[in-house]
């Protein structure tokens, strides 16, 4: 009887209550793919942080390729560990702002191009030949030096996660970059208006 009892229990409450309990099953599911995917992300920004470091040292052949290495010379040359609020800012730059920007895009999509622009010489012997589908379809200097803004920004993101490491204030700020994303943000409203209407 007892046992009947509560087996009746807690079916009303699952009747009840299960809005709350598949809310409370899909938050805890979007924030472990959220911590998953920044666990993830850390892993392979640490060596794109590195390989703008060795991008940018002195070798022989360095010429063919360090060009530009001025305008991150100094985020190369920070030391110590990140706060918070800058590895929020560096995953959010790395990993949720294409490259180029819809708003570098919007602005040169009208513009004419150059007729005595040469991408390829433009490229020789910096650092962003190296990123060469970032500039796909650019047919100006002014075009390709604001792309060249937005891979400084990237890399720069890059060498704040790199000094951080595989730390638990850049796991805790690449969750919270994810799950600040606009297409997670629309996903979690979407659900929570489903719930609410069904």
């Amino acid at each position: 009887m007892g046992g009947l009892y509560g087996l009746s229990g807690v079916k009303d409450f699952l009747r009840r209550e299960w809005r709350i309990l598949a809310a409370a099953c899909l938050a805890g599911a979007g924030a472990y793919a959220a911590v998953t995917f920044s666990d993830t992300q850390g892993r392979f920004d640490l060596p794109r942080g590195y390989a703008v470091r060795m991008t940018c040292e002195n070798d022989p052949e360095s010429a063919l390729w360090n060009g530009g290495c001025d305008r991150v010379a100094a985020d190369i040359a920070r030391t110590g560990i990140p706060g918070f609020g800058e590895l929020y800012r560096a995953f959010v730059r790395a990993h949720h702002s294409a490259i180029p920007s819809p708003a570098t895009t919007r602005r040169f999509a009208s513009r004419p191009c150059d007729p005595i622009f040469d991408l390829s010489a433009t490229l020789k012997g910096t650092r962003y030949v190296l990123s060469p589908d970032e500039f796909a379809g650019v047919c100006g200097i002014a075009h390709a030096r604001a792309i060249m803004d937005e891979i400084d920004a990237r890399d720069r993101a890059y060498l704040v996660i790199e000094r951080a490491g595989l730390s638990y204030p850049a796991l805790a700020a690449g969750t919270l970059a994810n799950l600040t994303e606009p297409l997670a943000l629309l996903a979690a409203v979407t659900l929570a208006l489903a719930l609410w209407l069904l």
